[in-house]
């Protein structure tokens, strides 16, 4: 049995390009503070769609991490796969306040032009050290959700599946699956429950701050994004069990109701960016619906369907080392910005300018990725991932080339 899901690691490998292709056009825009996010243009909504393909990597971790638990406990009997989840969790959460603090991007008061950096950013920007305010202390993302989700479907499926709970598939399936509905449907709460995080840190009860930095701050609260990784590890469970039957006739189905229920949802709210609003609450649903259905198909055609899949080897290498590009892209692109700075002081002053930007970016991570993987990416966040967890007993899969992880077909 080999390790990994081809279709998968392409797709992760494809969700980063996008993330920091997008993250580099737009936060290096300097007329930001211009465009009306009340009514904002149409390319700009768009654009607000493809900057979130962190949602993606959310799911492919429930996903994978289904199947691995799924495995151990079927052919090992082995529950003490959840710890090691437990303590992935908790370093995904060490990450993200390394990179919301120091290497991520930054935060953006769009009205005012008012920039909340990290240190990187700052630092790099006005060359000298600068900190950023207590404000960034609470703010989500995509690795913090990550963590979480590692913990709490693991805590989940740790209930379903012991004690001969592995056989209840259906009763398995039903649990995740409504749970996932439920929090979806009712995350409109986060509407209303928005301004408290603002108050708490104003109040400075930092204690209640950190809670709802996890659960509704943007841009990947727990809330709905922890309903992400209990569908992920429906399908997870299905991919184990090989269900493709399953997968066409339930999963298609509710990611095509996920996807029309926010698309409705999107037409009929106006159109706003990085609010907790009606329109970020069936955004979340529309991306959910787009994420199941495109992780389903590339599963039917080419892992049940037995399709060779596009081989393009800078896809792979920003899928193995993603959590690495993740965490520097930053860095990379306040130095090569710095750069234009001095040879073309206006380069950022259109949105064509930025997004040509964006790509020159991905070029430069593509001649890195393809100089370091000669040295087989060592010294990577991946390569260290490994070191720990060899450390704990559990060969980490993680410094992997993707291969397809079990047979569906």
């Amino acid at each position: 049995m080999n390790k990994r899901i081809d279709s998968l690691d392409f797709l992760r490998g494809i969700s980063l390009i996008l993330v920091v292709f997008f993250h580099t056009s737009v936060y290096n825009y300097a007329n930001i503070h211009k465009i009306d996010f009340n009514n904002p243009p149409i390319i700009v909504v768009l654009i607000s769609f493809l900057v979130l393909w962190g949602g993606l990597l959310i799911f492919y971790s429930g996903i994978v991490n289904a199947i691995m638990f799924s495995g151990r406990i079927e052919k090992l009997g082995n529950l003490k796969h959840a710890n090691f989840l437990f303590v992935a969790g908790g370093i995904y959460i060490i990450i993200h306040y390394i990179l919301n603090i120091f290497l991520g991007r930054w935060n953006v008061d769009f009205v005012n032009n008012q920039p909340d950096m990290t240190v990187v950013a700052n630092s790099i920007r006005n060359m000298k050290l600068i900190f950023p305010t207590i404000a960034k202390f609470f703010e989500g993302s995509s690795v913090s959700t990550i963590g979480l989700n590692l913990i709490i479907v693991a805590s989940l499926l740790l209930l379903l599946l012991k004690n001969k709970g592995f056989e209840k598939e259906k009763r398995n399936y039903w649990v995740l699956g409504t749970s996932g509905f439920i929090i979806m449907l009712f995350s409109f709460t986060r509407i209303y429950i928005y301004g408290i995080l603002e108050q708490s840190i104003q109040a400075k009860n930092y204690l209640l701050a950190t809670i709802l930095s996890f659960t509704i701050a943007n841009p990947y609260p727990l809330f709905p994004y922890l309903a992400y990784g209990l569908f992920a590890s429906v399908i997870g469970i299905m991919i184990y069990k090989k269900r493709k039957n399953l997968i066409k006739k339930v999963i298609i189905p509710i990611g095509l109701f996920f996807f029309i229920y926010g698309l409705v949802g999107c037409m009929n709210f106006p159109k706003t960016i990085s609010k907790a609003d009606y329109f970020w609450y069936f955004k979340t649903h529309l991306e959910l619906g787009f994420f199941i259905l495109i992780i389903t198909i590339f599963l039917l055609i080419f892992e049940f369907g037995n399709k060779k899949i596009i081989n393009l080897p800078f896809i792979k290498w920003f899928s193995r080392v993603s959590l690495t590009v993740y965490l520097f892209e930053t860095l990379l692109s306040e130095i090569f910005g710095k750069i234009l700075n001095y040879l073309m002081p206006t380069w950022n002053q259109t949105i064509n300018g930025c997004l040509i930007f964006g790509a020159l970016n991905i070029i430069i991570w593509i001649l890195i990725l393809w100089a370091w993987k000669k040295n087989d990416f060592k010294f990577s966040v991946e390569y260290w991932w490994v070191k720990i967890f060899r450390k704990f007993g559990k060969k980490s899969t993680k410094m992997d080339f993707p291969q397809t992880y079990i047979k569906l077909h």
